[in-house]
């Protein structure tokens, strides 16, 4: 079977390691020959018509991220291409991020670190534990679920929202409707976002949700910038609606420097950085490697955007 692999993430040393993986199988790099590829293994940007058109006997697409917003899974479906995401590969470091930006809004690290610049020695004192408090996550997947075991540790109470109905122990509490969602935003002191951007979750946090929410809490997005309505989050901020947030995702990318969103109180953004790891390349591999094994097997794939 012909496979092709989009060289953007995937290097020479990773496709060698795909060769010795499936020595039966032939792997394309060269887009100028991707014509007879079964398989596809390619960044969100290369999964639209203009470049899969010139692909006519593709089956199987496997994203290189977790993300799929940007793909037109209509043309998937009219085309019966499977297409899967990267289930995994990010969860792990995106959850030590998170817990890093919940200790730098609880711990006021950004209020020491200025002050150290300016040889201050002045005390702040801290309100808010993540143990004893409640953590909802908007969004109960493989993200969700690494960051839940770590606030779980720390004695967090966890609760988690999803569409389809399925329990995991991860969560000491699930809930699946709008009233369990009015609910998660009421009840934590620390709101989540790990959803995929649809149509339906678009500006799914307005200013309306945000007031919802406890107003010593806090929210993270590590999902996508444009889940939250902005400017409902800065007049939050502004107006004490939640204690404070912190976002690796934001409606444009690169923010813009004179977006408002920069000069937000209590608020921290970083450049859709979470992902990051000296492991990435290497999680991906096997992820990419696990999945194509299934496919030539026809096993069943848990990781297939339906």
């Amino acid at each position: 079977m012909n496979i092709y692999v989009d060289t953007s993430i995937l290097k020479d040393y990773h496709i060698e390691h795909l060769k010795q993986a499936f020595p039966d199988q032939h792997f394309i790099t060269d887009a100028e020959q991707r014509s007879s590829a079964s398989i596809a293994l390619l960044m969100p940007g290369f999964a639209k018509a203009s470049f899969l058109d010139a692909m006519p006997q593709l089956e199987f697409v496997q994203l290189l991220t977790a993300g799929y917003d940007t793909v037109d899974l209509s043309y998937f479906k009219k085309r019966h291409i499977r297409i899967a995401y990267a289930k995994d590969v990010f969860s792990i470091q995106i959850a030590e991020d998170v817990f890093a930006k919940i200790l730098y809004l609880n711990r006021h690290l950004g209020v020491y670190h200025d002050q150290q610049k300016l040889a201050q020695w002045k005390v702040i004192p801290v309100k808010h534990d993540i143990h004893g408090s409640t953590v909802g996550f908007i969004g109960a997947g493989s993200i969700a679920k690494e960051i839940a075991i770590r606030m779980k540790a720390c004695g967090a109470y966890t609760m988690g929202y999803r569409r389809s109905k399925h329990h995991d122990s991860a969560f000491d509490e699930m809930v699946f409707d709008q009233m369990g969602f009015d609910s998660l935003l009421k009840k934590s002191d620390i709101v989540i976002i790990s959803i995929p951007l649809t149509q339906e979750t678009y500006h799914l946090m307005d200013l309306t949700n945000l007031k919802k929410m406890k107003r010593h809490a806090i929210l993270i997005n590590v999902a996508r910038g444009d889940i939250i309505d902005q400017h409902a989050l800065i007049t939050a901020l502004k107006e004490g609606v939640i204690r404070g947030a912190a976002l690796d995702v934001t409606s444009k990318e690169p923010l813009p420097a004179d977006d408002p969103l920069w000069k937000a109180p209590h608020l921290l953004i970083t450049p859709h950085q979470a992902s990051s790891s000296p492991y990435l390349h290497d999680r991906l591999l096997m992820k990419v490697i696990e999945t194509l094994d299934l496919v030539l097997r026809n096993h069943v794939i848990p990781n297939l955007i339906e």
